[in-house]
């Protein structure tokens, strides 16, 4: 199964994303996020033995936090420099989100699993596959779009199957915040 841990945008801040997504789609080359798959990768696991998701669940069980608010602002690209091959929006969230991504961090490494590359609270909303001048101007008038707030309360243990039309999420298990505060 490929796996990744991910918080999930609400239904409000997916509709406030669609002009972007609309108008990324519309680009030669550029392959839009489908908006039921807009989220936060927390950690991405990749293949792993069916067998072992218990433990994995096990594991996230155990995270604690208390609900907090991400802020979506802003339009830019991976690499910085040089051509697009991913365009994202960023999240503001005074540190919550970066925290919640450590906690569930440290109880996967405890089962062997290693970072790919260090957590940069991001939402991805778009993969180039053929460069496009046209991207630079899409990053530029929205690159500082207020997208809109919303709570964290949960994060989500997702699997991703590949299907030749791009990737489908399907939950595996929802991990609630401490609604008691204690973290």
């Amino acid at each position: 199964m490929r796996l990744f841990v991910a918080v999930d945008l609400d239904e409000n801040l997916r509709a406030r994303v669609d002009p972007l997504l609309s108008r990324l789609s519309a680009l030669q080359g550029v392959k839009a996020v489908e908006r039921e798959n807009l989220h936060t990768t927390l950690i991405f696991l990749g293949e792993v033995e069916e067998s072992k998701v218990k433990e994995i669940i096990s594991a996230l069980s155990s995270v604690r936090f208390t609900p907090f608010e991400i802020s979506l602002k802003g339009v830019g690209k991976f690499p910085e420099r040089g051509d697009a091959r991913v365009v994202w929006i960023g999240i503001e969230d005074n540190g919550k989100l970066v925290e919640l991504a450590e906690k569930v961090y440290i109880e996967l490494k405890k089962l062997g699993f290693k970072r790919d590359k260090d957590f940069v609270a991001h939402v991805t909303v778009a993969r180039v596959k053929r460069r496009n001048k046209e991207i630079e101007k899409v990053v530029k008038e929205f690159e500082n779009a207020d997208f809109g707030k919303m709570i964290v309360g949960n994060f989500k243990l997702k699997q991703s199957i590949l299907k030749p039309s791009g990737p489908v999420y399907r939950d595996v298990e929802v991990f609630g915040c401490d609604e008691r505060g204690s973290e």
